[in-house]
C-alpha cells in the first residue's frame, strides 16, 4: 500500500480475475465470468454490518464483478464481510495480512518503526504451526457459509520494511537504504524470513484443499511493492526490487507452492508516458506465461486525484487509467497476467466512489 495509508488496513478486497483469451478464470456461483477487474476495499472489518453491507453493494450494483478483501482484525467481521459480498454476486480475493499477533510465539516483539512508520512484526518470528492453525481456522468457517474464494494472497508489500520487520527502517528518514539484498544490514535473517514465507503458502495451499468450496483456489504470493529507490532513501526504509525479492523466495522453493506472483503498480502521474511504461515493465518483469512461468496478480493499482470536491475534474486520472488498463489487458492476452485490481473504492486520494457515484476514472478502471 502507499505511503499515506498508515492507518488504512490491508485488507481490501476488490476484485479482479478471470476469463482471459484462452484461460478461464474461476468465479463463484452467481459472479459474471468476466472478472478480470476488480477493486479493493480497506478497512471493512472496522465497518458495522450495515455498512459493510451497503458499500459491497454499492461495488456490485455498479457492474463491479471481484473484491479484494483482508482477513484482518477483528476476524470475525472480516469474515462476514466476505459472506456477504458473496451474497451480491462477488468474487472474493482473500488476502491474509501478517500482523495478528495470534501468528507469532507469545512475547514475540515487532520490529520498532522509529516513530515515523508503525512497529512490524518479524517474518522469521511468524510461526508457522500458529498461522496453520489460525488461519485454516478461518477458512473453515468461511467454508461453513458456502462461500468459495477465487484466490488467497498471503501478505503484502512483504519486499519493504512497512510491512517486513526483517527489513530496515533507519532511524532516520531521508537515509541511502539497500540498493540490493547484498547490501542489507541482516540478509540472513532476511533468508530466514524468506524461508518461513514459503512455509505460510505451502499452509494457506494444504488448509485450502481441506475445504469443499475453496478448494480451486489459486494461492498468491504477497503483491510486492513498486517502490523506486528514491522513495526508499526518502522514507528511510529498505526496499527490495519485486525482481531480486521473488528471485529469493524462488530459491527458497517459492514456485512449488503458488500459482501467481502478487504485484502491485503505481505508476505515478508525473513524469512522461515512457517513464511511466518502463516503470511498469521492470515492474512487471517477473510476469511469466505457464507451464513454466507464474503469471502476475496485480492486486493493488492506481492513480491518486486529491480533489476533495464533488465536482472535481477527473479527466486526467481517467487518462491514466486507460492507458494503464489498456497495458494490463495486453499482458491478459499474452498470458502474463491473469488479474488487476483497482486501490481504492472510498480512501482519497486514489477512491474512485466519489460522492455517491463512480468517478469516469473509477468506471474505467473497475468494470469490463
Amino acid at each position: 500500500m502507499r505511503w499515506f495509508r498508515r492507518g488504512i488496513s490491508r485488507g481490501i478486497y476488490l476484485a479482479v480475475a478471470a476469463v482471459l483469451a484462452a484461460a478461464t478464470f474461476v468465479t463463484p456461483s452467481g459472479a459474471s465470468d468476466d472478472a478480470r477487474f476488480g477493486v479493493n476495499r480497506v478497512n471493512i472489518a472496522w465497518l458495522p454490518s450495515p455498512e459493510r453491507e451497503n458499500i459491497l453493494a454499492s461495488i456490485a450494483n455498479n457492474g463491479i464483478k471481484s473484491v479484494r478483501l483482508s482477513l484482518t482484525k477483528p476476524i470475525d467481521a472480516s469474515i462476514d464481510a466476505i459472506r456477504i459480498a458473496h451474497e451480491k454476486g462477488l468474487a472474493i480475493l482473500l488476502e491474509i495480512p501478517l500482523s495478528n499477533p495470534a501468528y507469532f510465539p507469545a512475547g514475540t516483539k515487532p520490529r520498532s518503526g522509529h516513530g515515523r512508520i508503525w512497529d512490524m512484526y518479524r517474518l522469521s518470528d511468524i510461526s508457522p504451526d500458529l498461522f496453520r492453525s489460525a488461519v485454516g481456522d478461518a477458512l473453515k468457517k468461511i467454508d461453513q457459509l458456502g462461500v468459495p474464494l477465487v484466490a488467497v494472497e498471503t501478505g503484502n508489500e512483504i519486499n519493504w520494511g512497512a510491512y517486513n520487520g526483517d527489513l530496515e527502517v533507519k532511524s532516520k528518514a531521508k537515509t541511502r537504504t539497500a540498493r540490493s539484498l547484498k547490501e542489507l544490514n541482516d540478509l540472513q535473517t532476511v533468508e530466514r524470513g524468506a524461508a518461513n514465507y514459503v512455509l505460510l503458502l505451502k499452509a494457506v495451499r494444504e488448509q485450502l484443499a481441506m475445504t469443499k468450496y475453496s478448494a480451486g483456489a489459486k494461492v498468491i504470493s504477497a503483491g510486492l511493492s513498486d517502490i523506486p529507490v528514491a522513495d526508499a532513501d526518502r522514507r528511510g526504509i529498505d526496499s527490495i526490487d519485486p525482481s531480486a525479492f521473488t528471485s529469493l523466495l524462488q530459491k527458497h522453493g517459492l514456485d512449488k507452492v503458488v500459482d501467481g506472483y502478487g504485484i502491485h503498480i503505481y505508476p505515478g502521474s508525473g513524469g512522461s508516458s515512457s517513464a511511466r511504461d518502463q516503470h511498469m515493465n521492470q515492474a512487471l518483469s517477473i510476469c511469466g506465461t505457464k507451464p513454466d512461468g507464474k503469471p502476475c496478480w496485480i492486486t493493488e493499482w492506481g492513480f491518486s486525484n486529491k480533489s476533495t470536491s464533488c465536482s472535481g475534474d477527473d479527466r486526467s486520472r481517467e487518462r491514466l487509467v486507460r492507458a494503464t488498463k489498456s497495458r494490463f489487458e495486453e499482458l491478459m492476452q499474452a498470458g502474463r497476467v491473469e488479474a488487476a485490481y483497482y486501490f481504492n473504492w472510498d480512501a482519497t486520494p486514489y477512491s474512485v466512489w466519489r460522492c455517491g457515484t463512480l468517478s469516469p476514472a473509477g468506471r474505467m478502471a473497475v468494470t469490463p
